[in-house]
């Protein structure tokens, strides 16, 4: 049987070439453990230096787009893509998962969390289709009497356009019982703010101040001067009674106002008066002042 029996020159250089080996090792495992435990840097780099990116996590940057968007069906991936937070897509789901529809643009608006800089660039974006806005109600023109015989009145010209007549200076009409018809003979209104009027007046449930005509975007100044007010014929909202729908209809509480409203009822009880309202951080001053003739709490 045969030995190994190598040489001094052998052995030494078999010796070399193991603390060679060790060596080695020893350095990249000293140079790794240095870069993992190297804290981050909270000093500028020195110019011409190579800053060495940070390896624990990386967040991407969200490209914020801007376009037409219908915040009833549009999903999530537009919502952040619009610029929403994901909490305020989360937000946006639960409303609509709890049958919540947005009816007009200035419900978006309502988001929580939405902010000024946000609302400007998506005001002008927001297309609410024609299925979930609320129904314009068009009450009936003035039955105008049939003619049968060509020959009873002269035709009129093909390009002859047949205007309202106007009231004369110093009439008025009842706001609270004008239809669109009588409405069209104040100067100043037409069939397009006629049909607002009225809209206006079933959601509120009845004018109670001539300045709420200002209410209505693009009215004319100075019609409150061709009206009459009673407020005998006004709606109110049975508030311990009314479903969340109901309340949400109104133009004064709309979302967020209605669902504290209802969860006070399910939470403490009944609102006995005006004064349970101011307890609640969704109401102002403001907001109480002009829902209280609406309201009733019995």
């Amino acid at each position: 049987m045969a030995y190994f029996d190598p040489t001094s020159s052998e052995r030494r250089g078999l010796i070399v070439f193991c603390l060679a080996l060790l060596l080695s090792l020893g350095v990249g495992c000293y140079v790794y453990m240095q870069r993992s435990d190297e804290p981050a840097s909270t000093e500028s780099p020195s110019p011409g230096s190579v800053q060495r990116p940070r390896r624990y996590y990386a967040r991407l940057a969200r490209k914020v787009e801007t376009f037409d968007f219908d915040p009833n069906e549009a999903d999530s991936t537009a919502l952040l893509r619009l610029g929403f937070a994901p909490y305020q897509v989360r937000g946006i789901y639960k409303y609509r998962a709890m049958g919540g529809r947005y009816h007009e643009p200035d419900d978006v608006k309502r988001i929580p969390g939405m902010t000024n800089e946000l609302w400007e660039r998506l005001r002008p974006h927001v297309r609410i289709a024609h299925r979930y806005q609320y129904v314009e109600v068009e009450e009936p023109d003035e039955a105008r009497p049939m003619q049968h015989d060509a020959d009873a009145a002269p035709a009129v010209p093909r390009d002859t356009v047949r205007y309202p007549v106007k009231l004369a200076e110093g009439s008025v009409v009842s706001l609270n019982d004008a239809d669109t018809s009588a409405l069209k003979k104040v100067p100043g209104i037409g069939s397009y703010y006629a049909r607002r009027i009225v809209d206006y007046r079933r959601r509120l449930g009845g004018f109670v101040s001539l300045a709420q005509l200002q209410e209505i975007e693009g009215m004319p100044e100075g019609v409150e001067r061709w009206f009459t007010l009673s407020t005998d014929s006004v709606r109110r909202i049975p508030v311990n009674r009314a479903t969340k729908n109901q309340l949400v209809r109104h133009p004064y509480l709309r979302v967020y106002r209605a669902r504290a409203i209802w969860d006070y009822r399910h939470n403490v009880g009944p609102l006995r008066s005006i004064d349970d309202l101011r307890r609640l951080p969704d109401f102002s001053e403001e907001d109480i002042r002009r829902l209280q003739p609406y309201l009733d709490f019995e």
